[in-house]
């Protein structure tokens, strides 16, 4: 900080009455009554109101709060937009910094291919495949009753003798109650999807303002992205090092998480609602978008959705189809997890499965469709001031006992 800058930080926080051009006139005059001789008469100008140093920065933190608030609230409906923009731009980055390198450091001109390269590849064709998959939602929701009756109702001898079974009888609920216990789940994970992705895309002229908002915010965060950041950290009482410490395990946890959840999850959405459509099963788009969210769940993942779908199509007399639907399932959606997963997330960096799952569903049910993306990343955020609140106060804490050391390293 600067002399000048020291002047004018001690004339701010100083005790001293400062001289105000115009006041003379306001001064009582020579043999005027003091305040002390006024005694308890209450008579002259009212008691100056303190003005020490502590009194000036609370009231300055009181107006910068006042008036953050107030800027918060304003932006209020653009903030998960800016978020959205931060993890794009953030994904982004190194393609922006190659083609800066490529087009002679010319970071503007970088950024505005990155952004339309964004648009084309990603944004717009994103937006086609949703509003295909609105579209299949409302066709499944209401259709599923009726489609899964009389998938069913072909084949009345299987479903006879299925109860038949000694042992797996009993488990075999009666046709009526299979139709409605599958139909309630269809309606249901079609009408989630409906009320989610109505509400993104309802409203034109919004949703135009919101891609503006978000594609202009990525142009100035590849820009500008580090002065930001930096002037975001000035302003908070961190050590530098637990600032690093907090940027870098927050960058590596969020892109070890959105390259171990949400793009794992795309592909083993894609190949599943793939195998959907090969087969001719209805609504292909809805079951892989279903089924891309589902696979953050360990063990199960997108089974939840293709493994009681090859069932129905082995029930219906498709046997074929359904062992095809199983074994793709099994070993090509399947390989994917147990290959490609362990691969886009290091070790060091993998959020736990639970927390993954907590997060993401927690995002969807707080954010709606963006929170598939939004969720994991406040679960970072979340795991990455745990450990630095750990590391701050190493020294205060208790250690933890070996037996528990032991199972945090074998997890």
């Amino acid at each position: 900080m600067t002399d000048e800058q020291d002047e004018g930080t001690d004339g701010l926080l100083s005790d001293k009455p400062s001289e105000v051009p115009g006041t003379a006139a306001w001064e009582a005059p020579s043999g005027a009554p003091s305040d002390a001789s006024r005694g308890s008469r209450g008579k002259g100008r009212p008691p100056r109101m303190p003005s020490g140093p502590q009194v000036q920065l609370g009231f300055l933190l009181m107006v910068v709060i006042g008036i953050s608030l107030l800027f918060l609230a304003m932006i209020g409906n653009f903030i998960l937009t800016l978020i959205l923009a931060g993890i794009f731009a953030g994904m982004a980055r190194p393609t922006h910094l190659w083609l800066e390198d490529k087009l002679g450091q010319k970071p503007r001109m970088a950024a505005m291919f990155t952004v339309f390269a964004l648009l084309l590849l990603i944004l717009i064709p994103l937006a086609g495949f949703l509003a295909l998959v609105l579209s299949q939602a409302v066709d499944v929701s209401d259709q599923a009753g009726p489609w899964i009756s009389e998938q069913l109702s072909r084949s009345p001898e299987l479903f006879a003798w299925l109860q038949a079974l000694p042992l797996v009888g009993p488990m075999v609920p009666e046709q009526s109650e299979l139709v409605g216990r599958a139909s309630e789940l269809v309606t249901r994970a079609g009408s989630f999807v409906i009320n989610n992705l109505g509400a993104a895309t309802t409203g034109t002229v919004a949703v135009f303002l919101q891609l503006f908002v978000m594609l202009y915010a990525i142009y100035y965060f590849l820009i500008d992205g580090k002065a930001i950041l930096g002037r975001i950290l000035y302003y908070t009482p961190l050590k530098e090092e637990d600032e690093e410490k907090l940027v870098e395990q927050f960058v590596s946890v969020t892109r070890a998480t959105i390259k171990g959840s949400i793009l794992v999850g795309l592909i083993q959405g894609g190949l599943a609602g793939s195998a959907f459509f090969l087969l001719g099963l209805p609504g292909a788009a809805f079951w892989s978008t279903v089924m891309a969210v589902l696979s953050i769940i360990p063990v199960l993942g997108s089974g939840i959705v293709w493994a009681p779908a090859s069932v129905i199509l082995v029930l219906t007399g498709r046997a074929g189809a359904g062992l095809f639907l199983a074994i793709w399932g099994l070993v090509v959606v399947g390989l994917v997890d147990n290959v490609l997963r362990p691969r886009f997330v290091g070790r060091d960096t993998k959020m736990h499965d639970l927390l993954v799952l907590l997060s993401t569903f927690g995002g969807l049910a707080m954010f709606g469709v963006v929170g598939f993306m939004i969720g994991p990343v406040v679960g970072a955020l979340f795991l990455t001031a745990w450990k630095l609140y750990g590391t701050a106060f190493q020294g205060m804490l208790p250690s933890a006992p070996d037996w528990a050391e032991e199972v945090v390293e074998e997890a």
